[in-house]
């Protein structure tokens, strides 16, 4: 490992580098503030010697800083520098006996330091990974059966997570003896916070079931409504995209809304898509927001597709308008969810959560 001096009097520079190296330490001089930082960042520099400037900002924690002065050394100055991060201050100049007495017991402690850290670091990772598993294993469980049949009807789901936990979330379940419910939801942001989301979202799918109102089995709407209300009392400072539907398995009827979900839910029937768009705020923002309702028919033969936004990021084409007509395609030629996933590219898996809901009805 080098040891690097950065200072504005290039000939003072050369001098101090040139007593470093005689003490047998590869020592290098600079009066370049961006040169300094990018030999720090390259990882070859474990000692960083200021002299009468400040530290660099953004130097790395794997440097060790050494405030120098060659004007008189104070207890004020020397407090100021050690808050800002110093391991030692130095008078300068120093003959090589002081300066031998100096480096190298402060180079064994920071390398000490270093390997405690990255030991505490390697725990906490460790740590952090088996309650994000935990989390994961407890999200799993909160997703519906895949695949699960209602009467006619055949849902399918499919959720990939950029990292551990998703934002991501779907669920579908039976209202009534003729009705079931169905969404696809996504959290703002990845991670812990927007999967705690998720556990929510859940909770709202098990009191639905107990206290849904008539109406709502039309108009959608007002299930989300309700839900955007609940989020803002719970002031949980995300927004969640939804889209939301109720089918009516006796009437083949599809009813809908829409939270700001992107891209739209898509009706196949035989080779004709039908986007199903419709404008509608995030959930969680606006309060007594409202959203409208619309209602299609879902026939025998037919199926609805419903992706998260993150599938656009899965798709080859370069542009947004390329990558809706891909989906599109794509959704129109693959009837199960298998053939669908293998349109996509599984190398861009990981940049953001992705989920897919699939229902087919039977012919």
């Amino acid at each position: 490992m080098s040891l690097l001096v950065l200072d504005p009097d290039v000939a003072a520079a050369g001098s101090l580098c040139q007593q470093l190296r005689d003490l047998g330490y590869t020592s290098f001089a600079t009066s370049e503030e961006h040169i300094a930082l990018e030999l720090c960042r390259q990882g070859s520099v474990r000692l960083l010697i200021c002299v009468d400037r400040p530290f660099p900002d953004e130097t790395p924690a794997s440097v060790a800083l050494v405030a120098a002065t060659t004007q008189t050394l104070d207890v004020a100055g020397m407090l100021e520098d050690l808050s800002r991060g110093a391991r030692d201050c130095w008078q300068l100049p120093m003959s090589g006996t002081e300066l031998e007495a100096r480096v190298q017991p402060l180079l064994e402690r920071f390398e000490r330091l270093l390997r405690e850290t990255s030991s505490e670091l390697k725990d906490m990772r460790s740590e952090l990974e088996r309650d994000q598993r935990a989390g994961q294993f407890i999200q799993l469980g909160m997703l519906p059966p895949n695949p699960m049949g209602i009467g006619h009807f055949r849902l399918q789901h499919r959720v990939q997570p950029s990292l551990i936990l998703s934002g991501d979330f779907v669920d579908y379940f039976q209202i009534t003896d003729r009705h079931f419910a169905c969404y696809v939801a996504d959290v703002a942001g990845h991670g812990a916070s927007s999967a705690f989301i998720t556990v929510l979202l859940k909770n709202f799918s098990r009191r639905l079931r107990r206290e849904y109102r008539t109406s709502m089995l039309k108009q959608p709407g007002e299930v989300l409504a309700w839900i955007n209300n609940e989020l803002i009392d719970q002031q949980i400072e995300k927004h969640v995209a939804m889209f939301f539907a109720v089918v009516d398995t006796r009437d083949n009827v599809l009813h809908y809304a829409n939270a700001a979900h992107f891209p739209p839910a898509m009706l196949v029937a035989g080779e004709d898509v039908q986007c199903l768009e419709q404008k509608g705020k995030p959930l969680g923002i606006f309060a007594d927001a409202t959203f409208s309702s619309a209602s299609v028919e879902f026939a025998p033969g037919s199926r609805v597709v419903v992706f998260s936004d993150g599938v656009l990021d899965l798709l080859p084409e370069s542009n947004l308008e390329e990558k809706e007509r891909y989906l599109v395609e794509s959704v129109a030629a693959c009837e199960d969810m298998d053939m669908l996933w293998q349109s996509f590219d599984p190398t861009k898996l990981g940049v953001d959560d992705v989920s897919c809901l699939l229902i087919s009805h039977a012919a």
